[in-house]
């Protein structure tokens, strides 16, 4: 497997010379849930960021995003009395998202200002919110005398999926610029900065189905010759 990467580069005309390179990327995106996610998230606003490595085309990358996707179940453990009456609500209307990745890819196509690089992974989610337990209590004082709802408890709820994920980043080069960087060979080191694309999709092991989205990142990428 490692003999077929190291001839890829070749074939696309990449320069003999072995390189590595640092970066960083932060941006924002969207996911969509699907599947029986989708009957207990709505879509939601992404903030992500994470650090970058090469190794010639190889890459890597740790990455991390927050989000706030709404609730779509007010009672979402079904808990009633024997009037039908809510037993359970949400405190909170917008968990709290967090997604941790680490993935592994390969630059496959660097022509002119664009580079595509497919990546495959792990992935690890937390979902935290708040829900209220209701107690009826009746007052005496009221003329109709009806038994009303009283928050008796809150509990914090948690929730955490592994998973699998796969994406792909399309860099579009903005600026490349020498940088006074150590290295071998005499070699200028070069920091480039692009715009990201990402098209991704997250499944879970929980069998409930995966998350659809797309992020848009600044990149930067301090890279050196060996």
């Amino acid at each position: 497997m490692l003999a077929i990467f190291a001839l890829i580069p070749a074939a696309l005309g990449a320069s003999s010379l072995s390189s590595w390179g640092i970066g960083f990327h932060a941006g924002v995106g969207g996911m969509v849930p699907t599947g029986s996610l989708a009957d207990d998230l709505k879509a939601c606003a992404l903030f992500n960021g994470g650090l970058d490595g090469a190794i010639n085309q190889a890459r890597m990358k740790l990455d991390f995003s927050y989000g706030q996707p709404t609730l779509k179940k007010e009672n979402p453990n079904s808990a009633y009395d024997e009037q039908g009456r809510f037993l359970q609500r949400n405190a909170t209307s917008s968990p709290t998202l967090l997604c941790f990745s680490a993935q592994l890819g390969y630059t496959v196509l660097q022509r002119g200002k664009v580079a595509v690089t497919p990546m495959v992974g792990i992935t690890q989610s937390f979902l935290s919110w708040d829900i209220n337990h209701i107690k009826y209590v009746k007052d005496d004082e009221a003329a109709d005398a009806i038994e009303r709802p009283v928050i008796e408890d809150v509990t914090g709820m948690r929730e955490k999926a592994f998973g699998w994920t796969a994406s792909v980043d399309v860099d579009i080069k903005l600026h490349r610029n020498p940088v006074d960087f150590p290295s071998r060979n005499n070699q200028q080191p070069l920091y480039t900065s692009s715009l990201r694309i990402t098209p991704f999709v997250n499944i879970l092991n929980s069998g409930k189905g995966c998350c659809l989205g797309i992020s848009l990142s600044y990149s930067g990428m301090l890279r050196c010759l060996m």
